[in-house]
């Protein structure tokens, strides 16, 4: 005997069934992302950085492109660093010329 194919109701429920399923496994995944997201986080020091500023940092980054947004705090990284140098060289210049 030729098996019954199923009834359009039969296989919207299934479907439904099967979203479900899929809507509780993106939920779980999502946590455990959100876990490994967190450890990187705290372990780069981000727990000094209130929740509010961390997400507006990252939405800054996402909206810049993070590529482009690493490169500007390398820059200026790197200015700050050159500004910290002439300071010290002033300051030294100046003290030699007081002494």
């Amino acid at each position: 005997m030729a098996k019954k194919k199923p009834s359009a109701l039969e296989a919207l429920a299934r479907l439904n069934d099967e979203r479900a399923q899929l809507e509780n496994r993106g939920a779980e995944l999502k946590r455990a992302a959100a876990l490994e997201l967190g450890m990187i986080v705290l372990d780069a020091g981000g727990g000094a950085i209130g929740p509010a500023k961390l997400k507006e940092l990252i939405a800054r980054i996402v909206g810049t492109g993070t590529d482009a947004s690493l490169q500007r705090l390398a820059a200026s990284s790197d200015m700050l660093k050159s500004a910290g140098k002439l300071k010290g060289a002033d300051a030294e210049s100046s003290g030699a010329q007081h002494a």
